[in-house]
């Protein structure tokens, strides 16, 4: 049966890995494939178009928006509907409770939601994950603000715990993802 996916985590959590261990599950049954959702912010190195896409202004079609300091974010749920009816397991990263709560309330039961834990938010962290990244001091100027908002998200996991169908624990990487 198909499945509407959504990940949520904080920055360097594993979603994209996630995606990808997922992508290499699809079999005759089980059948994902990415949605990208669109964002104003500026483009990161290490984006994948197939899960981001990085616009001045949101499309008119989108009817999930949200907004996190002071970017917005949005897909169109009948591109998600679409994946559905034709038996595919569509996969989007949401990182906001209203909008995760929407989904299942659009999509009932068809949803499995997902929070993506590898360790509690902490500078020194941001500031490994900034190195391992490649991405330079004076080039890694929104370190604070990422730093905030992945503490954000998990603190809204926690209180939110409920949105969520489960939890992958990215301590070891998703071999055995199944």
């Amino acid at each position: 049966m198909a499945r509407l996916i959504t990940l949520t985590g904080a920055s360097g959590s594993g979603k994209s890995s996630a995606i990808r261990a997922f992508l290499e599950k699809e079999d005759a049954v089980f059948r994902p494939e990415t949605i990208p959702k669109f964002t104003t912010r500026k483009p990161r190195e290490d984006d994948n178009p197939d899960e981001v896409k990085c616009v001045k202004t949101l499309p008119k079609k989108l009817d999930l928006i949200y907004q996190q300091y002071d970017v917005r974010y949005g897909l169109a749920a009948n591109q998600l509907s679409s994946a559905l009816d034709q038996g595919r397991s569509p996969i989007v990263v949401l990182n906001d409770v209203r909008t995760i709560s929407e989904v299942k309330t659009l999509f009932g039961d068809l949803v499995l939601s997902i929070y993506v834990f590898r360790a509690a938010p902490s500078r020194r962290s941001f500031e490994d994950l900034a190195k391992a990244r490649g991405q330079k001091a004076e080039k890694n100027l929104d370190l604070e603000k990422r730093l905030k908002k992945a503490e954000a998200i998990y603190r809204i996991y926690i209180e939110n715990i409920h949105l969520f169908s489960r939890v992958l624990l990215n301590t070891r990487g998703f071999q055995e993802l199944d």
